[in-house]
């Protein structure tokens, strides 16, 4: 596994195994639902006092963001990556009878490919060819021949 790849990972792990008050509880789950709190703020200074409380109780996984930004990039490519070509997951289901044995149902769900996901990104990657503002110059077709017999001949006969 990449290095730091597998930093983020321990210090995921070690942020939700480390839960165990009630505060704890709340700033993992804040990790999840910071978004649904800074559209639902009423104006800047609490989305502000939002921001500085989250990063102020994940001071280290904040830190790692911030100091490897390509990793950030790359993950944040390759999820939406994952979405515009519609990823598969694996999900494994742990069932014990009443013997007390153990069997696993595993589940491979397909997500839909996301169109505006691979827009997007073929936006970013390609603007050239994908941009909805195109900048390039028209190319005028040299229409002098046709004018000049249209024209030319209009003038010969009157």
């Amino acid at each position: 596994m990449n290095p730091k790849k597998k930093k983020a990972v321990e210090l995921l792990h070690e942020a939700v195994s480390s839960a165990r008050d009630d505060k704890q509880d709340k700033d993992i789950q804040s990790l999840g639902d910071l978004s649904k709190a800074l559209s639902a703020a009423k104006d800047k200074t609490e989305q502000k006092k939002l921001v500085k409380d989250f990063v102020d109780n994940h001071k280290e996984f904040h830190k790692f963001l911030e100091e490897n930004p390509d990793f950030v990039n790359s993950e944040a490519e390759r999820a939406l990556l994952e979405t515009a070509f519609g990823a598969e997951s694996v999900t494994e289901e742990e069932r014990t009878d009443s013997r007390g044995r153990k069997s696993y149902k595993r589940t491979v769900h397909r997500n839909a490919p996301n169109l505006n996901a691979l827009l997007e990104w073929l936006r970013n990657k390609d603007p050239e060819n994908w941009s909805p503002n195109p900048q390039a110059e028209p190319e005028l077709e040299d229409t002098s021949e046709l004018e000049e017999e249209i024209y030319g001949k209009k003038k010969q006969g009157s």
